[in-house]
């Protein structure tokens, strides 16, 4: 870098403290110190607001749960009187009844992998690996109760789970689409 150019770095950059004796030291010393307790000082603000706010949303939560309880406490009375009420009329909330339904859940693992080995429901791996998603589609429960293949033989090892019908509380979230969760 030539004189000129070195000149013109200085110039544009603040000049820069330096020590020359012990009393110089000392107040560098204590200026640095003061801004490790502004350092300690901004993190236990920062701490205390955190813990503050999350005071103030834990507060907000349980009156929302509350709303919400009164919301579906008045649902399941006008359901109760008609059981085809459901209220959509509001950009605020829906109020809508899931039907009743039934999935397949496996009772045992292993004698359905025992009874399926060989056929293409089984992967074989280092150990058998039951291909549950490929095999649930080829069973059915025809009275509700019991599970049979595609050949109609009953499967033991497979039990119908029946989820009862539910009323749910939806909102809009933040990309504007209905659900129950909050977010």
């Amino acid at each position: 870098m030539n004189e000129s150019a070195k000149k013109a770095k200085e110039s544009q950059e603040p000049k820069r403290f330096t020590i020359d004796s012990n009393q110089a030291l000392i107040w560098t010393l204590q200026k640095a110190e003061q801004k490790r307790q502004e350092i300690i000082g901004t993190k236990n603000m920062m701490e205390q607001e955190v813990e503050f706010y999350q005071g103030k949303i834990k507060a907000l939560q349980a009156e929302l749960q509350n709303f919400n309880d009164i919301v579906l406490q008045y649902a399941q009375s006008q359901m109760e009187a008609d059981p085809k009420w459901e209220f959509k009329d509001s950009p605020f909330g829906r109020i809508v009844k899931s039907k009743p339904s039934t999935s397949l859940q496996v009772a045992d693992k292993q004698a359905l992998i025992n009874h399926y080995k060989g056929t293409e429901f089984v992967k074989h791996v280092e150990e058998d690996k039951l291909q549950w998603g490929k095999l649930k589609k080829t069973l059915s429960s025809p009275d509700g109760e019991h599970v049979v293949n595609a050949d109609g033989e009953p499967i033991d090892d497979v039990k119908v789970v029946k989820k009862p019908a539910k009323i749910e509380l939806k909102h809009k979230n933040a990309k504007g689409n209905w659900t129950t969760k909050e977010d």
